[in-house]
């Protein structure tokens, strides 16, 4: 039973006011109530205040409070609320304000539907495959959760840079590059497809470990178990500034000379709502690809 949804609101989206309001009014409509993070509940005070009356302000969505995350934006959206929140184990609908809409389940004209089916429980709960990543960056410890992928690059620098990626305890490569990529199957259309890396369905187990622009013709994108512990580490003869470590695309912050990373399966997956049983993964994939192309 659905009793509450958390609205977590990419506020860039035009309009995204006024999504919000009739949301709301939707969810309350079929007794459900939402829910708003307080580092959003004055920009709703002025913008928005009808969205607020019936619903409740917390900090964060926590398992047995929340019974479904509502990501209003793109697929970067979507990727940060599950990057933020996954841990909980709360399922994301993603509402389509964005471009690709690869996560995204529902366009906002069809959310009062989407919610009836909710309410009825016609739906399904699409599990993904997610990274874990820990280690030490500009002398700090740092842990987090990534859907899509982790990098590690040259930042603005002009120069390659030089990595050692392990699995386990081996060597796998020295690689002199742009960067490193090791992307979830989820994450395998975004950035690693972009180095070169192959296109996984998003139910196959695997990583993806990808050289970005690598400087030998043999460095080739490598397909790893899950079950494998990869590091990544900074191997340079001389310092370097602005040799930046990424989550999702967004920059986590600048590395070190021999600092690393360790990425391995996260204990939790992301848990996406389908209503479309007969949602066909490469059907979407074809349409998406060719929206790159234009």
């Amino acid at each position: 039973m659905i009793r509450r949804v958390m609205f977590y609101l990419n506020k860039d989206k035009p309009s995204i006011y006024d999504i919000v309001s009739r949301s709301a009014a939707l969810c309350m409509e079929r007794g459900i109530q939402p829910c708003f993070f307080s580092e959003d509940a004055q920009q709703l005070r002025l913008f928005a205040p009808q969205a607020l009356e019936g619903g409740i302000i917390m900090d964060a969505p926590k398992s047995g409070k929340v019974d479904v995350v509502l990501a209003f934006g793109g697929d970067g959206t979507v990727l940060r609320a599950l990057d933020l929140y996954v841990d909980q184990d709360i399922p994301v609908l993603g509402v389509n304000l964005g471009r690709m809409g690869f996560l995204l389940e529902t366009p906002p004209a069809d959310l009062g539907h989407a919610l009836d089916l909710l309410c009825r429980g016609e739906y399904e709960i699409e599990r993904r495959m997610m990274l874990r990543v820990e280690g030490v960056c500009a002398g700090k410890k740092i842990s987090a959760y990534a859907s899509n992928e982790v990098s590690i690059s040259r930042g603005l620098s002009q120069r390659m840079i030089a990595l050692d990626a392990y699995v386990g305890q081996t060597l796998v490569d020295h690689y002199i590059a742009d960067g490193l990529v090791l992307a979830s199957p989820t994450g395998s259309t975004a950035y690693s497809l972009s180095c070169g890396g192959p296109i996984v369905a998003p139910d196959v187990q695997c990583f993806v470990l990808s050289p970005i622009c690598p400087h030998s013709l043999q460095s080739r994108p490598i397909v790893l178990s899950p079950k494998e512990r990869v590091r990544m580490r900074i191997s340079m003869k001389e310092m370097r500034e602005g040799m930046l470590l990424s989550v999702d695309g967004q920059a986590i912050c600048e590395m070190r000379n021999h600092e690393e990373v360790c990425m391995y399966r996260s204990p939790h997956d992301a848990m996406l709502i389908r209503f479309n049983k007969d949602r066909n993964y490469f059907s979407l994939l074809k349409e998406k690809l060719a929206q790159w192309s234009l």
